[in-house]
């Protein structure tokens, strides 16, 4: 056998050590990526989104706008869907005689589903006043369909 000398035992030690520190780097890196690719607070993808509706869409809805008797301030809208699924609208544009456009937000925002008719109102808009509306609203797909879908339904 042969006899090792300290400065031999030393330098093995030190090697030992850094091997052990990189494979410490080396676990803690992986176990650093697989934290990131595996989130438990992470939502899953929709499996339907929220889109516009196209001008064939529109198609298939009807708006009624007016206002109530007794009511001259208030501009109520009646929207009916025959779309395949339902649909929401956020709010409308109203363009008034004197050249300005008035943005309402629906609050909360106006649901109609499948089949159905739904009426908002909106206050600040004198009878009388209004010239053009425009509602923005937007039904569900899945994205790979073209076709306005129930997200409620599998």
């Amino acid at each position: 056998m042969r006899a090792t000398h300290g400065k031999t035992t030393m330098r093995s030690a030190k090697q030992a050590k850094h091997r052990r520190r990189a494979a410490l780097v080396i676990l803690m890196t992986g176990l650093h990526a697989l934290a990131w690719g595996w989130n438990p607070f992470a939502a899953p993808k929709p499996e339907f989104e929220e889109v516009p509706l196209t001008s064939a869409e529109w198609s298939q809805v009807q708006v009624k706008a007016g206002w109530a008797t007794g009511y001259p301030d208030d501009l109520l809208f009646e929207v009916a869907s025959q779309l395949p699924g339902p649909m929401a609208c956020r709010g409308a544009s109203i363009q008034v005689a004197s050249g300005k456009k008035i943005d309402k937000a629906f609050s909360p925002r106006l649901y109609v589903p499948q089949g159905s008719t739904k009426q908002v109102g909106v206050r600040g808009v004198a009878k009388g006043q209004m010239k053009d509306f425009t509602l923005a609203c937007g039904c569900w797909k899945r994205p790979t369909d073209t076709r306005c879908g129930n997200p409620a339904r599998p």
